[in-house]
């Protein structure tokens, strides 16, 4: 060093002192970061996505939940300009071309959403004579859970159960709950229905705008062309209980391991796993069942720093979707299902979520199509019913009745809305095309 220039050892010296600085920084970090979980900061933020990643790394069985996957689709979707109209229904493929190319406008306008008011049929029936985009569910669905799916979050203090949408272009957000309740909004951006120019779609009317429909809800689409759909049966999966494969995967959906006590309840035929907490019962029949004993026992669905704007039951929708899809992956069974209603309590800490089965994109009416009710104390899972089926093509294909002729159909007592459905009929499910009242 003493035949070092002064100019040199000041630089060395420097540079040592950089180091040190920066190790002490770091030594901090991570002592702070150490004292840190995700009770005390939001798992949304980038500190939280940090601190998961660095304390269970990207395959360490931690899984942040946005609730963006949609658990139901519209069941009909319709754009309407100075041309003309068209529109989809019960339909995956055709429903969702639309959807692909207005989701993100859509979310976007609910998320600007301002205080919805109510409003009345003629006014209703009035706008629907303006350009716009409309969407109907067959479920009844809290609104901030359709914003939620659609990208977007809906913050108002209330919250209704809707079933059908019409976003105005000029500005106006109409909403139909699943009371038969009519309110309206104003929209800080609403959806150019010009999105749809290079979308193919049916022909298709309001209600409020055909002669001799007077009968019917002002929003209801009605069709040009018919709707023709199978008939099936409905069976319970092949559950083979014995298969370690299968078996592992349905137990570690509920929380087991392949090393849980079980034994066949003599009296029901059933298969029971159980531990200290909770208990798993496995019908042949397709009926299973999960019940925790205690709060440790259940399922944690998302952890309470997780929740965002549009609240806690898109967390549980979407834990109970990802449940549903891992039971039905246990069979190599494909069925197609969608959430369908709920009921919470407490601002939604203590809720029952329903999932109904869908034949192609048709629900199954009545208990039959019931696939699951599932309960929720706070963010734990605590009871499940499954109702697990398979349904296959019986070789008959019935032609609903078209949507035109139902609504001059439709008797006195309405006004009516119109959907299609499958009910049991004898040993098969039979599509049908039937009304909606409130």
């Amino acid at each position: 060093m003493k035949h070092l220039s002064p100019k040199l050892k000041n630089r060395m010296k420097n540079a040592a002192l950089v180091v040190l600085t920066v190790l002490l920084v770091a030594l901090t970090g991570f002592g702070w970061v150490g004292d840190l979980n995700l009770d005390t900061i939001p798992a949304g933020s980038w500190l939280g996505r940090l601190y998961i990643s660095l304390s269970y790394g990207q395959g360490g069985g931690f899984e942040l939940r946005s609730g963006e996957i949609a658990a139901a689709q519209p069941a009909e979707f319709a754009v309407q300009t100075d041309a003309g109209m068209k529109g989809a229904q019960y339909s995956e493929s055709a429903v969702g071309a639309f959807l692909s190319a207005f989701e993100q406008p859509l979310g976007a306008a609910l998320s600007l959403t301002g205080e919805l008011r109510a409003a009345d049929e003629a006014a209703l029936a009035e706008a629907l004579t303006q350009p716009g985009v409309f969407l109907r569910y067959d479920a009844a669905l809290p609104l901030s859970l359709v914003a939620g799916w659609m990208g977007g979050t809906y913050t108002a203090p209330d919250d209704p159960t809707v079933c059908a949408l019409f976003f105005g272009a000029d500005g106006t957000l109409w909403v139909r709950a699943a009371d038969g309740a009519v309110y309206r909004a104003d929209l800080h951006s609403a959806p150019d229905p010009a999105l749809a120019d290079e979308i193919s779609g049916q022909a298709c009317a309001f209600a409020a705008a055909v002669p001799g429909a007077q009968g019917m809800r002002p929003e209801t689409l009605l069709f040009d062309g018919t709707l023709t759909l199978p008939a099936v049966l409905s069976r319970a999966p092949a559950l083979d209980l014995e298969s370690t494969g299968s078996l592992s995967v349905l137990l570690e959906a509920f929380g087991y391991d392949a090393y849980v006590s079980n034994y066949t309840d003599k009296t029901t035929g059933q298969r029971v796993f159980v531990n200290s907490q909770s208990t798993l019962r496995v019908g042949e029949d397709g009926e299973l069942s999960f019940r925790a004993g205690t709060a440790q026992g259940g399922l944690e669905a998302y952890l309470e720093s997780e929740i965002g704007e549009n609240g806690p039951l898109t967390y549980q929708v979407d834990y109970a979707r990802s449940l549903l899809e891992s039971v039905f992956q246990s069979f190599s069974a494909d069925a197609a299902f969608a959430f369908d209603s709920c009921t919470q309590v407490g601002d939604g800490h203590t809720a029952r979520l329903v999932f109904r089965y869908l034949v192609g994109s048709v629900p199954v009416e009545g208990e039959e199509g019931v696939l699951a009710v599932i309960d929720y104390a706070d963010n734990v899972l605590v009871s499940a019913e499954l109702h697990l089926r398979t349904f296959v093509q019986s070789g008959v294909s019935h032609t609903l009745l078209p949507t035109r002729t139902a609504a001059a159909a439709a008797a006195g007592g309405g006004p009516y809305g119109l959907a299609a459905g499958y009910f049991a009929e004898g040993t098969s499910l039979v599509p049908r095309r039937y009304y909606l009242t409130d």
